[in-house]
């Protein structure tokens, strides 16, 4: 009854499951494809903290902190904010930097806090700011740990098979060498040895 169809439900929820999972291994076993994926979520992250940054900015201008980093940004461009009356007898805030001006800096400040390479000319001001900035900085060595330990384990994987070539082919010239083979015969013997490679790409089919 309810209890078999409940199995049958999450055999091809497992089932569909294991297609995803094949899916991504397939896509994730070429080491570029991965680099790539991992610098697109390293560029997602910035993009939601630097949301958040800017958010807290402009909370804390709206609630009349003159000394927030949005403050200053529409100060150096020369951009300053104004306060009209609502008609409520209440003030709203108008004018300041273009909305572009304020992402890319934004961004700016997270990709300098995310990489640890902080100029300064962007920082926490109120406590709203700094309590995030940690907050940020925590996530951020947490997420560049993770990513580039990645990173460098993807380089040596790519770099793996090509070390394992010139190593093969290097000890067929000593064997060679030692056994003092004819040069015609080393040659043959180092054509098939290449062109085996080439179609095999190293694995060994007796151990598959």
């Amino acid at each position: 009854g309810i209890g078999s169809l409940f199995s049958a439900l999450k055999v091809v929820r497992l089932l569909r499951l294991g297609r995803v999972v094949r899916k991504l291994d397939r896509y994730l076993e070429y080491g570029a494809a991965m680099l790539v994926l991992l610098l697109c979520f390293y560029m997602l992250v910035a993009h939601w903290l630097a949301c958040i940054w800017y958010s807290i900015g402009k909370s804390d201008a709206d609630n009349g902190i003159q000394y927030s980093w949005l403050w200053k940004l529409a100060n150096v461009t020369q951009t300053p904010y104004k306060y009209i009356s609502n008609g409520s007898n209440m003030l709203e805030l108008t004018d300041g930097p273009s909305k572009k001006t304020m992402y890319v800096t934004s961004l700016y400040f997270t990709m300098t806090c995310m990489t640890s390479v902080g100029f300064g000319n962007v920082a926490a001001e109120t406590d709203n700011e700094k309590i995030f900035t940690i907050c940020m900085m925590i996530i951020a060595a947490l997420l560049y740990a993770t990513i580039f330990g990645h990173v460098t384990t993807i380089i040596q994987q790519m770099t793996s098979a090509t070390a394992k070539y010139h190593e093969m082919l290097n000890n067929v010239r000593e064997f060679m060498k030692l056994h003092e083979v004819p040069k015609a015969l080393s040659e043959r013997v180092m054509d098939y040895v290449v062109s085996t490679w080439a179609m095999t790409k190293g694995i060994d089919t007796n151990k598959v």
